[in-house]
């Protein structure tokens, strides 16, 4: 678990989940945040960009792992 208490958010929680799963592992990630500029910001703004971080780690794990994901 990692926490951030300085950066673009004003609370960052991330907890890496690992389970085992038929014969592999489960990677699965649980983030709570907190935008600064409340609601509206995350909205317009901290969602799509929350999206694309775990996007782009996705995508790195299926490139050094299993493409069956």
């Amino acid at each position: 678990m990692d926490e951030h208490r300085r950066g673009p958010y004003k609370l960052w929680i991330h907890e890496h989940r690992f389970e085992a799963r038929d014969g592999g592992t489960l990677v699965g990630d649980f983030v709570r945040y907190a935008a600064p500029g409340g609601w509206l910001v995350e909205w317009l703004f901290v969602r799509r960009d929350v999206e694309r971080i775990f996007q782009f780690r996705r995508e790195k794990l299926l490139a050094l792992f299993d493409k069956r994901c």
